[in-house]
């Protein structure tokens, strides 16, 4: 998958969510930088990174990773 449609489906999971960067970092513990630049479609996020996004934002990573 193209990491800027990553990128997107977690930008707009998370506003569907009315959650701004700021609050999804601190429920994830994740860096705001580093979803910032995931938003973007940058950088290589490690695994462990991407699961806690997704249990937060309640994304299911085997229906995602299926899209084209």
């Amino acid at each position: 998958m193209d990491l800027k449609v990553f990128g997107e489906i977690i930008r707009e999971k998370r506003s569907a969510l009315r959650l701004n960067q700021d609050e999804l970092s601190e429920k994830s513990g994740v860096a705001i930088k580093t979803i910032h630049s995931i938003e973007l479609g940058k950088g290589n996020p490690a695994i462990k990174t991407i699961l806690r996004l997704f249990d937060i934002l309640e994304l299911d990573l085997i229906v995602i990773a299926s899209k084209p």
